[in-house]
């Protein structure tokens, strides 16, 4: 079966990483110690410099490949009713996740967000199916459909803020997206494996995870 690219190539580590943390670690720069991460010959795990948080993601983020269910690459969309996903009981102050409502995207994004205790909102907006970077080529991810979406699913009701965190692959659609609906639009990382990293403190570990 031929797999979709998840663009786990296009995490970066050394976008999370200070000088003190690479130096705990035993490394003079993050650029050798993402090295040693990605070569396995370091396990975030045995850094103590970093904190609970930022191993357990770094953990997650290394081993992305292990950790994201395989999804399929197909030629037809496989769509999902554009709906809103209640992650770990959130409520007004928990993040909200766009995407589209490709079955295969919601495989994978739910699959990493299985490994947190964090609330999330996940709104799937109606792109006919298309995963986020096939709604990027055929501009199947609008800014009215976003809005159809924010309106059909009561987001404004549900969270006090006006955040919405894009996959990184519709990053260019950032002002326009923002500009029609109003919300603040941030782009997150294009490989949901970063996504831990990239949440930070707002991405807590399983409680029996060190």
């Amino acid at each position: 079966m031929l797999l979709a690219d998840l663009y786990v190539d296009k995490i970066d580590l050394e976008r999370y990483l200070a000088p003190a943390d690479c130096r705990g670690a035993g490394f003079p720069d993050c650029r050798q110690f993402v090295e040693a991460l990605k070569a396995g010959r370091v396990r975030p795990e045995e850094c103590p410099s970093l904190s609970a948080v930022k191993r357990y993601a770094l953990s997650l983020a290394v081993r992305a490949k292990e950790v994201l269910p395989p999804a399929p690459s197909l030629e037809l969309p496989r769509p999902l009713p554009p709906e809103l996903y209640e992650i770990n009981d959130p409520d007004a102050e928990a993040p909200v996740l766009v995407t589209g409502n490709s079955e295969f995207t919601v495989t994978v994004l739910t699959g990493i967000l299985a490994y947190t205790t964090s609330p999330f909102y996940l709104l799937l907006v109606d792109c006919r199916g298309d995963t986020a970077d096939m709604a990027m080529i055929y501009r199947s991810f609008t800014p009215q459909r976003l809005d159809q979406s924010l309106t059909a699913n009561n987001l404004a009701g549900k969270v006090k803020h006006r955040r919405l965190i894009i996959p990184g692959v519709l990053a260019p659609l950032k002002e326009e997206l923002a500009g029609y609906t109003g919300w603040e639009v941030i782009p997150g990382p294009i490989c949901a494996g970063e996504l831990p990293l990239f949440m930070g403190d707002r991405w807590q570990p399983p409680p029996v995870v060190a």
